[in-house]
């Protein structure tokens, strides 16, 4: 009898090590030892997403500020639960002059959405380069709605987010300029924003680095034209380094990590709405010696805004 029940035992100890073995060789080998594997797709919100602007990040020491914020700022909009499945970047990426080591300092830190499943769309600000930042993301050109110009639509369930290019002219200006400080909208982005205007029956929010107050399209203002266009729930913009509801349909957006309000905004989209949520984190300004950065707790908290559809 005590050999028959040391005969179960150790079949029954041997069975748990069959399975114990072949659950551990159902797993897949990790392709990339000691890099975090993606969430699962039940740990994204579908209808919300992330907006920054105005990141000013290079590899000098006039930026290590910046780019500590930066990363700082990336690492808590990774930290939310549920994660968002867009991050919309609305210019001004390079720090002054758009050269390519900015990007390659920010993109790799930007990669970090990518590499989490959180898909990630650049708006070219006025300190960008739109050469040096096609080097280093060459899909963003490909895919883009409008040839030379960086266009793209973020659609979620229910409303679209239509990002523009406000850049003005081409990249040949010298090493050292900074740019055009307003923006403008080629032809072929003209005739295209009309376009979709025209055919668009699904909600949409405007996205770029740009007021549209300061920017012209099928011979007015831009903004004229957002009003008059039914499907056209708001728009969003960086560029002042400030939050602010400028009106009932349009928000400037906080620095993601440069001088002025710092922070950035989480959107979601409902049935009927969208709601903005700004996460300020302070303001910034410069010391008398340039670098680095006084912080203050001016406008610190959360704030919020909506779009109603109509």
């Amino acid at each position: 009898m005590n050999c028959a029940n040391d005969m179960c035992t150790g079949r029954r100890d041997f069975l748990r090590r069959i399975v114990a073995a072949t659950a551990g060789a159902a797993l897949p080998p990790r392709l990339f030892p000691g890099v975090p594997d993606p969430p699962p797709a039940a740990a994204f919100d579908e209808n919300m997403s992330v907006f920054m602007a105005d990141i000013h990040v290079g590899p000098g020491s006039q930026c290590a500020d910046a780019k500590k914020t930066f990363k700082a700022t990336v690492d808590e909009i990774l930290a939310l639960r549920p994660l968002p499945r867009n991050v919309i970047v609305l210019g001004d990426v390079a720090c002054r002059y758009g050269a390519g080591e900015d990007y390659d300092v920010a993109l790799p830190i930007l990669k970090k959405f990518t590499d989490s499943g959180v898909a990630v769309t650049i708006a070219m600000g006025n300190h960008d380069r739109r050469s040096e930042y096609a080097k280093r993301w060459p899909d963003a050109a490909t895919k883009s709605l409008v040839p030379g110009r960086y266009v793209h639509l973020v659609e979620t369930e229910h409303v679209g987010f239509l990002v523009l290019d406000t850049l003005q002219g081409l990249d040949g200006r010298p090493a050292t300029d900074t740019g055009p400080q307003g923006g403008a909208l080629s032809k072929d982005e003209k005739a295209f924003l009309e376009r979709f205007l025209a055919d668009r029956e699904k909600p949409v929010v405007i996205c770029a680095h740009h007021p549209s107050g300061d920017l012209w399209c099928c011979g007015g203002r831009l903004d004229a034209l957002l009003r008059s266009s039914p499907c056209v729930a708001g728009y969003i913009h960086g560029h002042f380094h400030r939050w602010r509801q400028e009106s009932e349909r349009e928000i400037c957006l906080p620095s993601a990590s440069a001088w002025g309000d710092r922070g950035y905004a989480i959107c979601r989209g409902l049935p009927d709405r969208v709601e903005i949520e700004c996460v300020l984190k302070g303001f910034s300004i410069p010391s008398p010696s340039g670098d680095p950065l006084v912080m203050t707790s001016a406008h610190q908290g959360r704030h919020r805004a909506k779009f109603a559809f109509k």
